[in-house]
């Protein structure tokens, strides 16, 4: 039976078991497995997911900042306010007398409260800048490379991580490139660049080298953007570099300046785990554009 996951609202097996007819015949059995291999893919084109990604504001802290940013000048308004009604209340004279044990108390009192006073003054005069996502130039996709004949069962693990970070994460564009092939390219994609001609460079290969991934929190910023603009959006803000093994790497786009926290981030490690191992049996059946390949430039995969 297969395992199943929910992404906004929709069900998508992880592991399908697929179930073909006994056959004598290679042919018939190729033909029917090339045909659910497109099956596939024409039904993750045209199930694009329509939820908008959920405000970065996941805590009440962080929806309800104003509330508790004023708390300190509360606090420090009603300690003054206090300490003067029970100086009232119990009839102390209202001057100071240093001798007083009441009265080195409420001195105290008051320095702590001046402290939160200015401390809710300083908060509320800080305001945080707002970090807004913007509309990716390009064109939306979904494409897998047919040359590489991936399995069916590849194919439905590419197709949920798509879903699963699209739906759940700032992740607009995603690209896989392993053996110097792109496998994958799913989301924006920069206008009139073929989605087989994407590759990596220096960031890209020091990744695979390292085993580590690296973080373009501001896309913007770097010298070395030129190398993901190649193929991204020329908009794009942020991009997440994991590699897959020694071999390949994950590229997630984002519409968003530091759109990608670190939980997320450990997401796109796992499945780039996951990758590599299912990855691990699979042939390529030539050196692609990637890395400084000089793959075949003939034939090219489908876009669906």
């Amino acid at each position: 039976m297969a395992l199943l996951a929910s992404t906004s609202g929709l069900t998508i097996p992880i592991r399908p078991h697929i179930i073909l007819a006994h056959c004598h015949s290679g042919n018939v059995w190729r033909t029917r497995t090339v045909d659910h291999r497109r099956n596939l893919l024409r039904r993750a084109s045209s199930q694009q997911p329509d939820q908008e990604v959920p405000d970065l504001s996941y805590d009440v802290v962080g929806q309800k900042q104003e509330l508790f940013r004023a708390l300190p000048l509360g606090a420090g308004a009603f300690g003054i306010i206090a300490l003067l009604a029970n100086r009232l209340i119990s009839g102390i004279a209202p001057v100071v007398d240093s001798s007083s044990s009441q009265s080195r108390t409420d001195v105290l009192g008051i320095i702590m409260s001046a402290v939160l006073l200015l401390t809710g003054l300083q908060w509320l005069a800080i305001k945080p800048r707002t970090i807004k996502a913007v509309a990716l130039d390009g064109e939306e996709s979904f494409w897998v490379d047919t040359e590489c004949r991936l399995p069916a069962s590849l194919i439905q693990e590419l197709t949920w991580s798509w879903r699963a970070l699209r739906s759940c994460t700032r992740c607009r564009s995603l690209v896989l490139i392993y053996d110097g092939r792109c496998l994958l390219y799913a989301g924006m994609t920069k206008t009139g660049q073929r989605p087989a001609a994407a590759k990596g460079g220096d960031i890209c290969n020091s990744a695979m080298q390292s085993g580590q991934g690296n973080y373009l929190a501001n896309l913007m910023l770097y010298p070395g953007r030129l190398e993901f603009t190649s193929f991204l959006p020329e908009n794009t803000q942020g991009v997440v570099v994991q590699p897959v093994g020694s071999k390949g790497v994950l590229i997630a786009g984002t519409d968003t300046v530091r759109g990608i926290g670190r939980l997320d981030q450990a997401w796109l490690a796992a499945i780039s785990d996951k990758l590599e191992s299912s990855l691990e049996d699979v042939k390529m059946p030539q050196p692609g554009v990637g890395f400084g390949g000089k793959g075949a430039k003939g034939k090219e995969s489908a876009v669906v």
